[in-house]
């Protein structure tokens, strides 16, 4: 039971970032923050099995676009989301992907 809370609060917590760092990009008029935001926050919350993924790329790319802009809070705020990712509820919430159950079971791309 405490596993589950614990779980359900990293989750709400994450994906309430994401919603509202899209709610500033809007406020802000940065339609591609709104949108990636949108898109990842719907990932996440379908437990998509690319979401955990996505989010890599989607914190990398705030962070970089923080430190490139001087707004040192992105970069802040994005490193804290991905050591959040790395705790044992988000884990559970979304697994890491494994090499082999993407494609075929050696890893590798099935011909056509």
């Amino acid at each position: 039971m405490a596993r589950d809370l614990a779980r359900w609060a990293v989750v709400g917590a994450v994906i309430g970032s994401i919603v509202v760092y899209a709610a500033i990009g809007a406020y802000e008029h940065r339609w591609p923050s709104v949108i990636a935001g949108s898109l990842l926050a719907a990932l996440l919350a379908s437990a998509h099995r690319r979401a955990r993924f996505a989010a890599y790329i989607f914190f990398t790319a705030v962070a970089i676009r923080g430190a490139v802009t001087g707004r040192w809070t992105l970069p802040l705020y994005a490193g804290v989301v991905l050591l959040v990712m790395q705790t044992a509820p988000a884990r559970r919430a979304w697994p890491r992907l494994q090499r082999g159950r993407l494609f075929g079971g050696d890893g590798r791309m099935r011909r056509s």
